[in-house]
């Protein structure tokens, strides 16, 4: 394992858990605050415990050892999001109240320039994808077009998880009440551009991180063979980092909307 593999690694592992150094109390709540310590102990119990296992793994099991930066899953959302929610209200999914409106425009419609930007991703991986399946029809470098195959189906998974994402996120409940204030509005709809620019831009780095090998396998054949596999794991990496950031930076968003329907809202 290289350098990178390992601080990629250990930075998955220990972000819940650090992240959440940096939430500050704002629930007053005698038994929130016991539970709120209760799970801070078992988070970083649990980060010390994966980060040692990691270690062994890399000492005796290095191919192995590179996957426990998938244990960041379970320790952001069964054990720093519970955390996280008992010690700020802004994180915890609002209570529903019995009057509400509700906007009439759809939200999960994307603008033109949106639309023409996705048509455009969208036909790129088509036609690579074209490409590959009728270099196996012609027998054209056969182990070069398995490959190139391989990255256009990745590169199709990715842009369908990316776009699901993103219809879900556009349509998620926002819990708007009677007299909001003007600024929490504005809030909302900042928040809704950011998140259709956001998933945007990153299925866009996606695409681009998926066509490269594929385009040097194209103009190189087998001899870029090497090179096209580093560079489709390496930019696999970079956009599950960008999709991280872009995650991360949406909650941060969110919980403050929460907090300000929380303080602002006028009651029922």
């Amino acid at each position: 394992m290289d350098l990178f593999d390992h601080v990629f690694t250990l930075f998955m592992i220990l972000f819940p858990a650090l992240f959440t150094l940096f939430i500050r109390r704002r629930d007053a709540d005698t038994e929130m605050q016991a539970r709120n310590r209760r799970l801070t102990g078992i988070l970083w119990l649990a980060t010390a415990a994966t980060v040692l296992l990691y270690l062994l793994l890399a000492r005796w099991y290095p191919a192995v050892s590179f996957f426990m930066w998938m244990a960041f899953f379970p320790l952001w959302f069964l054990l720093a999001m519970p955390m996280i929610q008992t010690r700020d209200p802004g994180w915890r999914p609002l209570q529903r109240d019995n009057q509400r409106s509700a906007s009439l425009v759809r939200r999960d419609v994307l603008p033109i320039p949106l639309r023409i930007g996705w048509i455009m991703i969208t036909v790129l991986w088509s036609l690579l994808l074209c490409v590959a399946i009728l270099g196996l029809v012609l027998e054209v470098s056969r182990p070069v077009m398995w490959w190139l195959l391989v990255f256009n189906l990745a590169a199709g998974f990715e842009l369908w998880i990316l776009h699901w994402g993103m219809h879900r996120s556009l349509i998620e409940p926002e819990a708007a009440s009677p007299g909001e204030s003007a600024s929490l509005r504005d809030e909302r709809e900042a928040f809704h551009r950011f998140k259709l620019y956001g998933w945007f831009w990153l299925a866009t780095l996606a695409m681009l991180i998926f066509s490269l090998p594929p385009l040097l396998l194209i103009w190189y054949g087998n001899q870029a063979l090497t090179g096209a596999i580093a560079i489709g794991a390496g930019g696999g990496m970079l956009a599950g980092i960008g999709g991280g950031v872009f995650g991360t930076i949406a909650s941060i968003r969110r919980a403050r909307i929460n907090r300000l329907s929380l303080e602002t809202s006028s009651p029922e």
